[in-house]
């Protein structure tokens, strides 16, 4: 269970205040968002009802329909099958753009990746002031650069981005315990994609699952509810979203920004679109 989730499911209710106005962390990337202020966002958020239900239902029951009606409703229809932007998060645009500061920080990432096979491990690094920890665990380079990827803050927002990208480190330090030099662009393209659907994971659970998952006094019940979510996610993002990430090369950081926000939307698309086909 992620570490900024309250007791008592109180996540959901922050999450609904984030929507109904605060934002989602970035500011003025999300310039059509506040030009909307009671509107769709007050929508999104009444919209999510439905998708609660059919999580506390799959957290009791691990029925992976449920668990597909769950975030089919929580999109609001991905790429349109389900009716595009109406219910729940309002399309896989909307619910992309309720992760500022995951897209931040996923943007601040990709230049990471991209330097890397452009200029190199060492001159990467001396980018960050860190050109001294080329050799030294990719695990202990990508905590260094923690502050960078990921700025502290204290919405909830920032709070999951954070926390997805320490689960990747350590997935990374678990899956691959070499040096950061010697990555593989492959390996840097799969942490990435890791860090997307953990964060991705984080939302979801911060808006709609909170509650469902809190509620069991079923120790183990919680944690394969919490499997389940999270291989049905990273299913959905690692294969499909690959394609996405070649041709960094030749991407400026503005193109790398763009293409974050693309990563996430097709996320969110093809996890609704999956949620849809497991009903």
């Amino acid at each position: 269970m992620p570490s900024w989730l309250g007791s008592g499911g109180e996540g959901d209710g922050d999450a609904d205040g984030e929507a109904d106005g605060s934002g989602d962390g970035d500011g003025a990337d999300d310039g059509a968002e506040q030009s909307q202020p009671g509107g769709a966002a007050a929508a999104a958020a009444g919209g999510f009802t439905a998708a609660r239900t059919a999580f506390t239902r799959f957290s009791k029951t691990g029925s992976s329909s449920s668990l597909g009606s769950a975030l089919a409703a929580y999109v609001g229809g991905g790429s349109g099958r389900s009716g595009g932007a109406r219910g729940g998060g309002g399309g896989a645009r909307r619910a992309a753009q309720r992760m500022g500061s995951s897209r931040a920080s996923g943007a601040k990432l990709l230049e990471v990746v991209r330097d890397f096979q452009t200029i190199g491990a060492v001159d990467t690094l001396r980018k960050l002031d860190l050109e001294g920890m080329a050799n030294q665990p990719a695990s202990e380079v990508f905590l260094a650069m923690l502050e960078f990827l990921c700025p502290p803050g204290g919405a909830i927002d920032e709070a999951i981005s954070r926390q997805a990208m320490l689960e990747a480190i350590g997935n990374l330090d678990r899956d691959v315990p070499t040096a950061f030099e010697q990555l593989a662009p492959e390996q840097l393209r799969e942490f990435f994609l890791d860090f997307v659907a953990l964060s991705i994971e984080g939302r979801v659970i911060a808006d709609i699952g909170a509650r469902g998952i809190t509620l069991s006094a079923d120790i183990a019940t919680v944690e394969h509810a919490h499997d389940q979510l999270h291989d049905f996610i990273e299913g959905c993002c690692r294969v499909h979203l690959s394609g996405l990430l070649t041709g960094l090369e030749a991407l400026s950081n503005h193109d790398v920004e763009q293409r974050s926000n693309e990563i996430y939307e097709a996320a969110f698309s093809l996890i609704a679109d999956a949620g849809e086909d497991a009903q």
